[in-house]
């Protein structure tokens, strides 16, 4: 129950998830023996499977939990769930401290009620949880830690603008993070301003794009928008978007390419420490996972130089952590040269709110602007 709602979809049945994925686990002689209610997310609920052979998965499940849930699900990419698959997989071919990915099936013969990843279980608690049991020495080590997967990740490169994906099929692959699959960049996966309630449709134009500044002009023209009912939306000013498209043109490429335009695999909510598990020995986090990749996109450098934000992290400690990305050139470079770009992407982002348009194109060229975290989609 949460906040005296049942947050359980009436349509899954714990007994169904057990009979369906009988044939699907890593060992095929092995059957499910139990299943039991774990967590839950916006957009899916999560059970653990014990087996007969004494081995226990994770199943995460994507169904509308909420009521305000039931009305985006239709207006999500397609490829959503596979694009998540597809990010998972790739980052445990990096060696990042991901769950391994066993099976996926889009439930289209309806046997469990929803499209269903079984993964590794992983032993832990959110870190969120933790912080304020740990000692300030033990906390610094958990954010040093943090922030070295942080820039592991940072120093994965990627050839365009999107997310990844899975091509083929996954179907009947009993271990899917060791399998040689082809992951590549596809259409992005765009979770931006899904709480709208007069969403009507899905976004127009979803990539992939070769070239940043085609990339940032689609923002601009507000083509990863969700399209809402005639009347609902705000006028957009097209003579204010034609602008901003100009001044993507005219920037240089000293601002925009180099090193500012590699790209690379980012996601806000990964990095949120209710998604980050901690294993405490001692009282010190001795094992960090990451367990959420939803909206997984690849972005140029300069956008994944932003400075952290955390929810429910302090300034110092957000302090703290920002001093550990930027030991990394790389990435210090990305932080500091970066600046002007992410206000691009910024002015870019608001191009369909024309109100202070002009405010904001004078602050832009005159450099009197703070270095917001935005990242369009």
């Amino acid at each position: 129950m949460e906040d005296d709602r049942n947050i359980w979809p009436p349509h899954i049945y714990l007994h169904n998830i057990a009979l369906a994925l009988n044939n699907r686990l890593p060992d095929e002689h092995d059957r499910s023996r139990e299943v039991a209610f774990l967590s839950y997310g916006a957009s899916h609920v999560v059970v653990t499977l014990k087996t007969f052979l004494e081995k226990t998965y994770a199943v995460r499940i994507t169904s509308a939990v909420f009521d305000e849930f039931q009305h985006r699900h239709p207006f999500w990419p397609e490829h959503k769930e596979r694009s998540e698959l597809a990010s998972m997989i790739a980052l445990y071919k990096k060696s990042l401290p991901v769950p391994a990915v066993y099976a996926f099936d889009e439930d289209r013969d309806n046997l469990v009620g929803g499209t269903w990843t079984l993964q590794e279980y992983i032993q832990g608690y959110p870190l969120n949880r933790l912080l304020a049991h740990l000692s300030p020495e033990a906390t610094r080590d958990a954010f040093l830690q943090l922030s070295q997967c942080m820039l592991q990740v940072f120093d994965i490169q990627l050839p365009r603008i999107g997310s990844l994906e899975i091509t083929g099929s996954v179907e009947g692959v009993r271990n899917l993070s060791e399998s040689d699959l082809d992951i590549r960049v596809g259409p992005l996966v765009t979770l931006k301003d899904l709480d709208n309630p007069c969403i009507v449709g899905r976004p127009a134009n979803l990539g992939p794009w070769d070239d940043v500044r085609e990339w940032l002009k689609s923002v601009a023209e507000g083509c990863m928008l969700y399209p809402s009912e005639p009347g609902t939306e705000s006028p957009a000013d097209e003579a204010y978007i034609e602008r901003v498209k100009q001044i993507i043109d005219e920037t240089p490429d000293s601002v925009l390419g180099g090193p500012l335009s590699v790209n690379g695999p980012w996601a806000r909510d990964m990095w949120s420490l209710h998604n980050v598990i901690a294993l405490v020995q001692d009282e010190k986090v001795i094992k960090l996972h990451f367990l959420d990749f939803e909206g997984m996109q690849s972005v140029p450098a300069f956008v994944r130089g932003q400075a952290p934000f955390l929810p429910d992290v302090s300034e110092d400690w957000l302090k703290v952590l920002l001093e550990f990305l930027l030991e990394h050139p790389g990435f210090r470079h990305a932080h500091e040269q970066g600046r002007t770009a992410r206000h691009l992407l910024y002015l870019a982002e608001h191009a369909w709110v024309p109100d202070r348009g002009d405010a904001r194109i004078k602050a832009f060229r005159e450099g009197k602007w703070a270095d917001k975290a935005t990242l369009a989609g």
